[in-house]
């Protein structure tokens, strides 16, 4: 059993049998008060209050928000995700191919990703893919067995992926360069002893901090010796919060865009040959 279970503080009847509870037990636990009776056959000590609400509606916490739970880089604002095996409305995740009976309070991770196949938009669908290679939670081989029954258009974003990108921001912006038909590497060693996240043509480096960054001090200092010694070695730096990039992206392609038509992103002796 997932411990993440435990932590969301919902257990069904089965499950509190594996932990080798009687019946009895249980229901002398939620006479004394000891357990919460969420609906028959589901328990709660001190619940998570989104897994709560998600139990009490007849399904579980799956897509995105499982996900993020189970060590995925997943976008913000993508609010609580629940899926239901018999509501099939709007409002509710359904994953492609075969639907699962709800038998915990979070979905397991392939059941997750096939809901976020449904709910995600393209660069949404790379991204999760990106961290889940990334972080080893799932294999190339695995994500292809889970795409197996979704459209073609689905399952070609696999081809896009690349488990190199530390964070969903490295993914966002690769794509998003690529798309512009500009030059994008990730994760390049560019001077001894540093590698910077994405790297547009020759010499324009974007970096890109993640959402806890502003709260690190040390990591604040330490990104910015690193953005001299990369100026002092000639590099241009770019460096984007993930609020920029979530945010502020078509102002960011513009100004790429214009560094870029100027040749800025290469190198001066080659900048000439491209005029």
């Amino acid at each position: 059993m997932d411990p993440r279970v435990f932590e969301l503080g919902i257990l069904t009847a089965a499950q509190l049998g594996v932990l080798g509870w009687s019946k009895w037990q249980i229901e002398c636990a939620v006479r004394d008060g000891g357990l919460q009776r969420v609906r028959p056959g589901w328990f709660g000590k001190d619940p998570v209050p989104q897994a709560l609400a998600a139990v009490r509606s007849g399904g579980c916490i799956s897509c995105f928000s499982a996900l993020r739970l189970l060590g995925a880089w997943v976008p913000e604002r993508k609010g609580w995700h629940v899926r239901s095996a018999r509501h099939r409305g709007p409002t509710g995740c359904r994953p492609h191919g075969p639907q699962p009976p709800v038998s915990s309070v979070i979905d397991d991770l392939e059941t997750s990703f096939r809901c976020v196949l449904r709910c995600g938009s393209k660069e949404d669908i790379v991204v999760i893919i990106d961290s889940l290679l990334h972080e080893r939670l799932a294999t190339k081989d695995e994500l292809q067995a889970w795409t197996r029954l979704a459209p073609l258009r689905i399952r070609a974003l696999l081809d896009l992926a690349d488990g190199r990108s530390e964070a969903g921001t490295e993914s966002m912006v690769r794509l998003r360069t690529r798309s512009l038909r500009i030059a994008t590497r990730i994760q390049v060693r560019l001077l001894q002893g540093m590698r910077v996240d994405v790297l547009l043509g020759e010499r324009l480096v974007i970096e890109c901090d993640s959402r806890e960054h502003h709260t690190d001090s040390l990591a604040y200092e330490r990104d910015r010796a690193r953005d001299r010694r990369l100026v002092a070695a000639g590099f241009l730096v770019l460096r984007l919060s993930y609020r920029q990039i979530h945010d502020e992206w078509p102002a960011i392609e513009q100004e790429i865009l214009a560094i870029v038509r100027r040749g800025d992103h290469l190198w001066p002796r080659h900048r000439s040959n491209q005029r």
